[in-house]
């Protein structure tokens, strides 16, 4: 009972964004935690659950957890499973259940797909065209303590300069720098836009 009020408490602090106090990084439009409990956890394999999405458009919930998906596994610390398709996630029961955490789900996956740790998370903002707009937030839970592992929670706006600038950086170090359109490239398709965002938001995990 006591575990199943701390892993409540622990998640209505990691959505609702009041009582939070998570470090920020150097974008202003992002926040980010991180349990002490990270440091000293051994995660050989995670599984990564569509995304949650306001508006049933699974091509934009395919498209966004594929980018995340890509991002995670440069990291290279841990396997990463997907779990592929929203309907089948719901036909074994959500993980997010009237304000708690499904523990019974949550052991269900974790038997079924060995997995250490589960990531989840919803889209907050969606605009596919020019200016592009990705709002994230997701956590990572332990499937053993039930623990809070990570957290973040990022909008991107690129009509706001700082994100601009964050773009180009992004493009310098991952394309070539004579690619047509140069970094605004990145802005044409929210395919490249969305991983962007992935490599911005996953890459904290490594600070």
């Amino acid at each position: 009972m006591y575990r199943h009020i701390s892993i409540f408490i622990l998640f209505l602090l990691l959505f609702s964004g009041c009582t939070f106090s998570p470090k920020v990084t150097r974008y202003s439009g992002l926040s980010y935690n991180k349990a002490e409990e990270l440091k000293n956890t051994y995660i050989q394999r995670v599984l990564l659950l569509p995304f949650e999405y306001a508006v049933d458009r699974e091509a934009v919930i395919d498209e966004i957890t594929e980018a995340f998906s890509v991002e995670l596994r440069k990291i290279g610390r841990f396997e990463v499973v997907v779990l592929e398709g929203k309907a089948k996630l719901l036909s074994e029961n959500k993980i997010w259940d009237k304000g708690s955490i499904n523990l019974s789900t949550v052991l269900q996956l974790r038997k079924k797909y060995d997995a250490d740790a589960i990531i989840f998370g919803t889209i907050t903002h969606y605009r596919p065209y020019e200016p592009m707009l990705l709002g994230i937030k997701l956590g990572m839970i332990s499937t053993d303590t039930g623990t809070i592992l990570w957290s973040a929670d990022g909008v991107y706006d690129s009509n706001e300069n700082e994100v601009a600038e964050l773009v180009k950086y992004y493009f310098e170090s991952t394309h070539q720098k004579s690619a047509l359109y140069g970094w605004k490239l990145i802005l044409l398709s929210m395919r490249r836009y969305s991983q962007f965002v992935a490599n911005q938001i996953t890459k904290t995990l490594s600070y």
